[in-house]
Parts: C-alpha cells; sequence; structure tokens
C-alpha cells in the first residue's frame, strides 16, 4: 500500500514532466526553478503521455482514496485506534 503511493508520487509528476517536454511547453517547479526539457517536441509522442499521465492520476487518486477508506475502516469497523496511533507524538 504505502510502497505504491511512494512510486506514484514520483511517477505522477515525472510524466508530466515528460508530457509537457514533447509537446514543447516548459515545465518550471513550484513557479521558481525551469526545468530542461526530457525530450524534443514530438506532438504524437505527447498525446501519447498525455494519456499515460491521465492514466496515473485517475489510478493514484484510487490508490489515495482506497488508502482513507481503510484508515475509516480501522478506525470505525475495527475500532483498533489507528488514527490516533497516527498523530505526532503517539
Amino acid at each position: 500500500g504505502h510502497h505504491l503511493l511512494y512510486v506514484l508520487m514520483v511517477i505522477v509528476p515525472l510524466s508530466g514532466w515528460l508530457m509537457s517536454s514533447a509537446k514543447g511547453f516548459q515545465t518550471v517547479w513550484f513557479g521558481v526553478l525551469p526545468l530542461p526539457d526530457l525530450l524534443a517536441k514530438d506532438e504524437a509522442l505527447g498525446e501519447t503521455l498525455l494519456l499515460v499521465h491521465r492514466w496515473l492520476n485517475y489510478f493514484f487518486m484510487a490508490v489515495v482514496a482506497g488508502h482513507v477508506l481503510a484508515a475509516v475502516k480501522h478506525q470505525f469497523a475495527d475500532r483498533d485506534g489507528l488514527l490516533l496511533r497516527m498523530l505526532p507524538g503517539r
């Protein structure tokens, strides 16, 4: 569960960077640091990468939603105090 979230936190932005590069758009990290293009401009590849980026985002949202639902299940169905244990200092 957690490993997949971490992998997606890297792959989703990277796929967006690749897509932007292929479409000829400059990627600027947090609106401050311009990043170099990773690929030469290629509109067809950019469209393919747009679909990849979009579906990776949908998958990421589903994994996050599943993660939240699992935490809610632990709290209210299992009553194992999971949410309290997630608080700092516990």
